[in-house]
């Protein structure tokens, strides 16, 4: 007996929870009294319509309706002809369409590399070598363009890391481009 009196309100719960989700439109003024007894109607059509073309748009066009008629009912014709002024708007929302993704015609390889890029005839030690002594020849050009007295020593360092480049020393080379580099660059900076 317990049994069927709980299966009866849990029936009877559903019920009642299935008939406040589905709320039906609420009539609108009648049009034609007042312009925003008018936009109210317009705004009605447009949720009716909408509901076979845009299910997502109605049901936010029909939110804003019915806060439209209920602020009409209760005097507020600013707040409802701004509300059914908002149904309208969503009731005419396109439709999100998704954006299509665009196929390569062209055979796609692998971006994951193997091995190690390759240097053009050249190690890492090399190129970060060159580096400091490129450095080092615009910093030796920047010291003699202030006539600087540390540019004959910068120049030296510079001559010293060029051989030292080209000997393959080179942590060497590097060591003695930052030496000119930093010369030069004291230099510079006192000469503005």
């Amino acid at each position: 007996m317990r049994r069927v009196l709980l299966a009866l309100a849990l029936i009877v719960a559903n019920g009642a929870g299935a008939a406040a989700q589905s709320v039906p439109l609420r009539t609108p003024p009648q049009p034609g009294s007042s312009q925003t007894a008018n936009l109210i109607f317009d705004a009605m059509m447009a949720v009716a319509r909408s509901a076979s073309t845009n299910p997502p748009a109605s049901a936010a066009a029909a939110l804003a309706y019915q806060h439209a008629v209920q602020s009409y009912n209760l005097g507020d014709d600013a707040n409802a002809r701004a509300q059914a002024i908002q149904a309208l708007i969503e009731a005419n929302r396109t439709p999100g369409s998704p954006i299509p993704v665009l196929r390569s015609t062209i055979p796609q390889t692998s971006a994951l590399q193997t091995s190690p890029f390759p240097l053009a005839g050249a190690s890492v030690a090399q190129v970060d070598a060159d580096a400091f002594v490129a450095q080092a020849r615009g910093a030796v050009a920047a010291c003699r363009a202030v006539k600087s007295p540390n540019t004959a020593a910068a120049a030296e360092d510079l001559a010293g890391a060029e051989r030292d480049d080209r000997a393959g020393r080179y942590l060497n080379a590097r060591v003695e481009a930052r030496a000119a580099v930093d010369l030069c660059a004291a230099a510079t900076l006192a000469h503005p």
